[in-house]
């Protein structure tokens, strides 16, 4: 967790991808390992910038970690979205499928991101890990990474 404090509602991607990072130190991975980033993407313009210009910073232009959301297919639970968006992503460590982020319609090309699934899921050999974005209102940031657990 970290917080900006800059704007009551409008994003900071600089602390975003430091949280990112920061979840990545604390779990002993570098972005290479992460298989999913669930974003936080509300569908707000300045938001879901902030949100790819954060993940670009980390994470480039990565071929092998794919990016899905999961409000677009039950919406906003506000204070419940984080553990619902990464409930609808743990069954990927069984199914290896990535769900995909629907109701996108026009791409604003500051989100274009080579491996976001849209439309229809995307099929994996295995999936490791999962990223899951948390970004509130007044700068509170969260980032909680699952790995698959094998015995």
């Amino acid at each position: 967790m970290n917080s900006d404090a800059r704007d009551f509602v409008l994003p900071y991607g600089e602390r975003q991808a430091q949280c990112m990072e920061l979840a990545l130190q604390r779990a002993g991975l570098v972005p290479e390992d992460i298989t999913i980033i669930n974003t936080h993407a509300t569908g707000t313009r300045q938001g879901d910038i902030e949100e790819c210009k954060a993940i670009r910073a980390l994470f480039g232009d990565l071929e092998t970690t794919w990016i899905n959301n999961t409000k677009s297919l039950i919406g906003h639970a506000m204070g419940a979205a984080g553990v619902l968006e990464l409930a609808g992503n743990l069954p990927a460590f069984s199914d290896h499928m990535v769900h995909p982020t629907i109701n996108l319609d026009r791409l604003d090309p500051e989100c274009d991101l080579p491996t976001i699934v849209t439309g229809k899921p995307k099929q994996l050999d295995k999936v490791e890990t999962i990223l899951n974005n948390s970004f509130g209102m007044v700068g509170i940031n969260s980032v909680v990474i699952v790995r698959r657990f094998d015995p």
